[in-house]
């Protein structure tokens, strides 16, 4: 069965609503050390060296790996999965990052850690490198909500126009509401074989 690194997103943390109900499952099927989710830096190439690092050390140990990416968290397990050929959950995924973020230039403060730090156009210029993804279609779920606040759904859409699963639900929003709907299917999806 995989290790699933769950990947958090812009200004958020490893105490993540959405985190904390994949990681309780897996407590709960009393499979606890096939969960992470680290605690990322705000730096984009920083935060794809930490996730490089986890998922090379899972896999020197013959492990297999996949990826609960939500938000700017989806943007880099898109990366992720091309360069490792990973199965990765896309939640509400914020494919344009680069232009998107441009937004939030300046002084930021998260406010699960309360860390604060300046967001700068080279931080763009990294997230620029990182949108390239080739990924395989049969290793991506795309999840979307159609009243997401923060982006266009549409825009994830035409970026993996084929995927393996597709969920794009009207209403909703941002945070991707009823989540713990899909978790089983999920685990299912990334390749757990047990019946729920």
């Amino acid at each position: 069965m995989p290790h699933i690194i769950y990947v958090h997103g812009f200004n958020s943390s490893e105490f993540s609503y959405k985190s904390q109900l994949v990681k309780r499952r897996l407590e709960a099927l009393g499979q606890p050390e096939q969960f992470s989710c680290p605690r990322l830096p705000w730096q984009p190439l920083k935060a794809i060296a930490l996730l490089e690092q986890k998922i090379e050390q899972l896999l020197s140990l013959n492990e297999s790996v996949a990826l609960v990416g939500s938000s700017l968290g989806g943007f880099y397990s898109a990366y992720l999965s091309a360069k490792y050929d990973l199965k990765a959950v896309l939640v509400n995924p914020a494919v344009e990052a680069p232009s998107l973020l441009r937004d939030y230039l300046g002084t930021q403060i998260n406010p699960y850690t309360q860390e604060q730090y300046e967001l700068a156009e080279e931080h763009m210029l990294e997230l620029e490198s990182l949108d390239l993804p080739a990924c395989d279609a049969n290793n991506l779920w795309l999840m979307l909500q159609q009243e997401d606040e923060v982006l266009n759904y549409r825009a994830a859409l035409e970026r993996f126009p084929t995927v393996a699963r597709l969920i794009c639900e009207p209403g909703g929003d941002h945070s991707f509401v009823g989540f713990d709907r899909f978790i089983d299917q999920i685990l299912h999806f990334v390749g757990f074989q047990d019946d729920f």
